[in-house]
């Protein structure tokens, strides 16, 4: 099964080209789908031991932006590799943390290599493609984080369940995720301090507010030659198997931009914890840059040219999810707010009293955001102020009440 393709991301892209999913969101689709096609098969050595290409990552945007062709494709793809012969698990996209581990235990995989010691190597490999991440995920619950913690880091994992007097004990595993959510799903998602927990610095965020123009009927034609060429090789490139070598050049390159600090890099506060795992991250996508061109067991200069481009690009965006999370969820209250206050306004023909809003507004946002919105509707002279025989209350002002 020789490959078809000069490199499967390439040809990944030019295949969803203007499908109505933004360009960052494909690529990451594309760069991840390698990576889970290469499970525990293909690593590359490090002081700290071996390192796998598995990946955690999200894609952020506002709904209807094409998340969902990214995802779709992403599990159309890997789910072709899977035949009697060829198994690939993809774990179900609702779950428990007990039901993941359970779809982890049994997705284990058996690789014979008779030139090799040792011949045979047993390992237990899982995908989880949801097209929500809130279906995966729908809420932040330590224990389960932790674990995925620890799954992305490709370590033994063990447990056992006193109710059900289950042992569970896996010494080599390897997990990866792709999924999408918008900001308000984030923003609801996670609590304060996840920021600086291990689960987050291991996602790798892909923000993107580009809408594509696209034809309603233009769909993806999976009967194409070009399909059918990208099929044949993501199941060439989950057949590698080995360490690729990293070249004393690319060591060198890769050195240097270690010891800038990986310039440029992702200054905001929320990204520290990231920040610290980036040169993880980017020798993850050295090995997949290669795997995706080249059979050759080798990562050169090039590889990591690529895999630089990719980590700036995607980063260069990531700030903008803190103020899309922000924007979105105070606007979308402010304008709830507002049109809460001019309903009762023109029903009731009087201002609508402050403890009205207030409740209101405690309904939808934290308590200690609500004073905080009043004030900025109030600025904004979508309110105005006035003392009634009850106490303060409000009249709904502005362009939006013209």
């Amino acid at each position: 099964m020789p490959r078809k393709l000069p490199n499967f991301i390439d040809s990944f892209m030019e295949y969803t080209s203007n499908k109505g999913s933004p360009t960052l969101y494909r690529k990451w689709a594309a760069i991840f789908t390698v990576g889970a096609a290469l499970e525990r098969k293909v690593w590359i050595r490090t002081a700290k031991g071996k390192l796998f290409a598995n990946q955690f990552v999200i894609c952020v945007g506002s709904a209807g932006i094409g998340k969902s062709l990214a995802t779709n494709i992403v599990d159309e793809l890997l789910r072709s590799i899977r035949t009697p012969e060829t198994p690939f698990f993809i774990s179900p996209t609702s779950v428990t943390k007990a039901s993941l581990i359970d779809a982890l235990n049994d997705a284990q995989r058996r690789v014979v290599r008779p030139m090799e010691i040792p011949s045979v190597n047993t390992f237990n490999s899982l995908t989880v493609v949801p097209n929500e991440f809130s279906v995966f995920l729908p809420s932040w619950e330590a224990d389960f984080m932790s674990t995925l913690t620890d799954l992305w880091d490709c370590k033994h994992y063990s447990e056992t369940r006193r109710t059900a007097k289950l042992s569970i004990d896996i010494p080599d595993v390897q997990l990866s995720i792709f999924s999408a959510t918008t900001p308000a799903q984030l923003t609801n998602l996670l609590p304060e301090g996840a920021w600086e927990q291990g689960f987050m610095s291991r996602v790798i965020l892909v923000y993107s507010g580009e809408i594509v123009e696209t034809d309603l009927f233009d769909e993806l034609q999976f009967e194409s030659k070009l399909y059918a060429d990208l099929k044949n090789d993501i199941k060439h490139i989950y057949s590698l198997w080995g360490e690729r070598k990293i070249t004393d050049e690319a060591k060198e390159v890769i050195r240097a931009w270690a010891k800038t600090g990986g310039a440029p890099s992702p200054d905001h506060p929320k990204l520290i914890g990231y920040c610290a795992r980036r040169a993880a991250h980017l020798l993850k996508l050295c090995t997949i840059a290669s795997a995706s061109s080249t059979d050759e067991p080798v990562i050169t200069i090039e590889h990591v040219a690529e895999a630089l481009d990719w980590l700036a690009e995607v980063e260069t965006f990531m700030p903008d999810i803190f103020k899309s999370m922000k924007i979105g969820a105070d606007a979308r209250a402010i304008d709830e707010a507002y049109h809460y206050a001019m309903s009762t306004y023109m029903k009731e023909n009087k201002p609508v009293l402050e403890h009205r809003l207030i409740n209101f507004l405690q309904e939808r946002v934290p308590a200690h955001n609500v004073g905080r919105i009043l004030e900025v509707m109030e600025r904004a002279k979508l309110l105005e102020k006035q003392f009634v025989g009850g106490g303060l209350g409000y009249i709904p002002r502005g362009k939006r009440a013209a």
